[in-house]
């Protein structure tokens, strides 16, 4: 089974998993927002670099249930 199915699948029955997945959206509006704007702050250049962290702890996170799941199914 592919990632992106299993994703679908625990963002529907696994509310850990949803809760990571919406606040890793959430950070990525975030991110895209700042992004957009042609001068940043030196705080906001700051925010950009821990929102990319935090972003990438989660992504990690899902990724290791991703990788549970793959393990339970077989």
């Amino acid at each position: 089974m592919e990632d992106q199915k299993i994703k679908e699948i625990l963002i529907e029955k696994n509310s850990t998993f949803k809760k990571l997945f919406l606040r890793h959206q959430e950070l990525e509006e975030k991110l895209q927002y700042f992004l957009k704007k042609k001068f940043k702050s030196e705080a906001e250049l700051v925010e950009v670099q821990d929102i990319k962290k935090e972003k990438l702890r989660l992504k990690d996170v899902m990724q290791k249930q991703i990788c549970d799941f793959k393990k339970k199914a077989v």
